[in-house]
């Protein structure tokens, strides 16, 4: 039962006890007289008092409920002038204030001062012994601080093989949905941009831009059209540490092997960075080598008995070389690229083996071209966990290589990644000399993840030494007030302590132990989002 209900029935509870109290008055009968005299003129008024105060609470109760309904309705809606929010204000408040029989609404107005809402309303309450006790209008106000806040956000989505077939497809359909989900929220917002957004499909490498020719190539310069100034096509870092880490001798560079071969055009994909640089979003410069980032290049292995190696050109006349010497020899990079398939991998043969995936999109208001990006995605490829959520990292910040993002601190901002995976971090052993299949990890032997070079290490030293990694990342990150969900699907082996522990809050890991579920997860997420953009 509503408490007006109550109320109104109250009140005639009240004038029937006063009907009665009357009649007795009249009663001729001696002392029963006296009584109801004596009752009526001093027991009703202060009676009737107490109920006229308790009307006037809830009266008052229900009134701030309202307003305070109706002030944050119109401060949630788009209205920029405070005639607009008059309006939408006075109308939800008609909707949600119900009135006790005999109260009378008098006032009501709400206004805008800035980003703040104000509410007011006034009624004039019903009364039982109005005559008796003085009863004064009530009165109710309410201040809302409008939904500011902008949301920075990047989706860290797994596009690793173990993703392929109904995983990769439910990915899309819940990614999609939750972009839907996230501009519809924005919508409410009164800034010009509320809402950005940045996707970084990752497997064992990124993928920072689409395919780029390399016939513009200029091999003195070490620069072209197309090939952004933060890269260092010949790895100085590594060749600076010797041959023991370095693919190639003597600062090769990659861009020019490609256009020897043909013009093969580099596909878009980087190495991580060495250590400490690996977890940083420290700006890339050519005065530190080990800051900027090296292209992506699986070399051409030796043809051998190995059948899983990535040989792509002929080794002809390189007898009784090593395996290392083999790969560096820079003359046999000429000619077109043999095509074919790497046995164990499953990768088209070549220097960008492995390269598939579809580009990043940096953060942009346009999300349908992430949508669409998203709909394109493919499955290939082992788990770098780590460097895709760097690079989630590196389109939100302020630093190069994109400087996208606006800068920490800044009032009613807030970034947000969603990190997505079904695997875990993997360095497969290739079972040749190599000790492991190339990736934007290097080969283990370059010592590119920091703990991790011996070709014999374990497969669990390993995850060990990448999932080390992950959660100094993770660390820095969060230093930096970056919101991480986490979302593990469908790993039914190992433990999620380092995704969960990477979350920013335990309720932002989502362990979803069937794919189906995967869309009620970023449901929530978005839902989560929401609440952190909007601030009352």
């Amino acid at each position: 039962m509503g408490a007006t209900t109550k109320q109104n029935r109250l009140q005639r509870s009240l004038a029937r006890l006063t009907r009665r109290l009357r009649r007795g008055a009249k009663d001729e009968s001696g002392a029963a007289a006296v009584f109801f005299a004596v009752a009526l003129v001093l027991l009703a008024p202060l009676t009737l008092g107490m109920f006229d105060v308790y009307l006037a609470s809830s009266q008052r109760t229900q009134l701030q409920d309202a307003l305070d309904a109706a002030s944050l309705f119109a401060a949630r809606s788009t209205a920029t002038t405070t005639a607009q929010i008059d309006s939408i204000g006075d109308k939800a408040l008609a909707a949600n204030l119900v009135l006790a029989n005999g109260t009378t609404l008098v006032a009501s107005n709400f206004a805008l001062n800035g980003n703040t809402v104000t509410g007011y309303a006034e009624v004039t309450p019903s009364a039982i012994a109005p005559g008796l006790w003085p009863h004064s209008n009530i009165s109710a106000s309410s201040t809302v601080q409008r939904s500011v806040d902008r949301i920075e956000i990047s989706l860290v989505l797994d596009n690793t093989g173990s993703m392929a077939g109904t995983k990769i497809t439910t990915l899309k359909s819940a990614a999609s949905s939750l972009i839907d989900k996230l501009v519809a929220a924005a919508a409410r917002s009164t800034d010009p941009n509320p809402l950005k957004v940045a996707l970084v499909p990752f497997a064992m490498t990124v993928r920072v831009q689409g395919s780029t020719a390399t016939n513009n190539y200029n091999n003195t310069t070490h620069s072209g059209t197309g090939f952004p100034t933060w890269l260092d096509p010949q790895d100085a870092a590594s060749a600076t540490l010797g041959s023991a880490y370095d693919i190639f001798s003597s600062k090769t560079d990659r861009f020019t092997k490609l256009k020897a071969m043909n013009n093969t055009a580099w596909a878009g994909c980087v190495q991580s960075r060495r250590a400490p640089y690996d977890v940083q979003e420290t700006a890339p410069t050519s005065a530190t080598p080990a800051t900027m980032f090296v292209p992506y290049f699986w070399p051409d292995e030796p043809d051998s008995s190995f059948s899983n190696s990535n040989s792509y050109v002929s080794d002809a006349a390189q007898n009784g070389w090593t395996w290392l010497q083999k790969i560096q020899n820079p003359a046999k990079y000429t000619g077109t690229p043999s095509s074919g398939t790497i046995n164990g991998a499953g990768y088209a043969k070549g220097p960008n083996a492995g390269c598939t995936m579809q580009p990043l999109i940096r953060l942009t208001t346009d999300t349908a071209s992430v949508k669409t990006a998203i709909n394109n995605m493919v499955a290939v490829g082992d788990t770098n966990i780590p460097m895709g959520l760097v690079w989630g990292w590196h389109t939100l910040s302020p630093n190069a290589p994109f400087a996208d993002g606006s800068a920490y601190g800044t009032d009613h901002l807030r970034k947000v990644v969603i990190l997505m995976t079904d695997g875990t971090n993997t360095m497969t052993d290739s079972g040749n000399s190599n000790g492991s299949f190339y990736s934007g990890a290097g080969y283990i032997w370059q010592a590119i993840v920091s703990g991790l070079s011996s070709t014999n290490a374990s497969t669990s030293a390993r995850q060990q030494a990448m999932d080390a990694r992950l959660s100094l990342l993770c660390s820095n990150m969060k230093a930096q007030n970056i919101y991480i969900y986490t979302v593990r699907v469908e790993v039914t082996s190992g433990t999620s302590t380092v995704l969960q522990n990477c979350a920013t809050s335990p309720d932002m890991f989502y362990d979803v132990q069937d794919v189906s579920q995967l869309g009620a997860a970023f449901d929530a997420i978005a839902g989560s989002i929401d609440n952190l953009r909007i601030s009352h």
